[in-house]
């Protein structure tokens, strides 16, 4: 198998076609196929007898199983549901069994950060293969998330945490993003910098103006436009 494939599929039913045909991949097709057709029953005990056969092969085979599924979702992230809960605890299950055998290794540090969603295991992939695009490009979209948190109530004029903390996290993403190679993650890294930095030197401006506008209304004086997320508050 080629893990490092990234042609996108549509949907699931190419996704079945194709690995319907593939050896020790027949089941998985078919969950993929009775998936997208809306047969859940079928597609979950295809699914059960294929997390079953794959745990009678060798590890080597479990390994590549692990890989090559953990690489297909993370390429393919556009189709819902091809990774359920009970595949995506098996897949778990090898990538550290592997992670504690092979501690040199990368690779099962780097996909236990996609299946997991632990960015330490991003952190830990990255410290033995520190150009892996991958490790990078999830751990610099995570202090994007991260700053996002901290920004999201600007329209409210009030930052969550410091402002050493936010900037130290913009920092972070700046040296993520100078390291990426790939254009399309390092535009959209970028892109995303770009936009905190403004947010972030406009605010830090704002704070120390004492105006009596609030920082949108501010930010609007000054020429410069922002896209705050919508919040909804419920009584309690």
């Amino acid at each position: 198998m080629n893990y490092w494939n990234k042609d996108n599929f549509d949907g699931l039913r190419d996704i079945g076609s194709k690995y319907s045909a593939i050896e020790n991949y027949e089941l998985f097709g078919d969950y993929c196929l009775k998936k997208e057709q809306g047969l859940k029953k079928l597609a979950v005990k295809s699914l059960n007898e294929f997390i079953v056969e794959a745990k009678k092969l060798s590890i080597s085979n479990q390994r590549d199983i692990a890989l090559d599924l953990s690489t297909l979702a993370f390429w393919n992230g556009q189709v819902h549901q091809l990774l359920s809960f009970p595949l995506v605890k098996y897949l778990k299950e090898v990538l550290q069994d592997w992670s504690e055998e092979d501690s040199d290794n990368y690779l099962p540090f780097k996909w236990l950060g996609y299946i997991d969603g632990d960015i330490s295991w991003y952190e830990r992939a990255l410290k033995l293969k520190p150009d892996d695009q991958v490790c990078i490009y999830r751990i610099a979209t995570r202090h994007i998330q991260n700053i996002d948190f901290q920004t999201h109530h600007l329209d409210e004029s009030h930052l969550i945490g410091e402002d050493k903390e936010a900037i130290s996290t913009l920092i972070k993403i700046k040296e993520l993003s100078d390291i990426l190679v790939d254009s399309k993650m390092k535009a959209a890294v970028i892109e995303e910098y770009s936009y905190y930095k403004k947010l972030l030197e406009c605010w830090l401006e704002y704070s120390s103006s004492n105006s009596e506008f609030s920082f949108p209304e501010w930010a609007e004086s000054k020429g410069e436009e922002f896209s705050f997320s919508i919040k909804v508050y419920y009584n309690k």
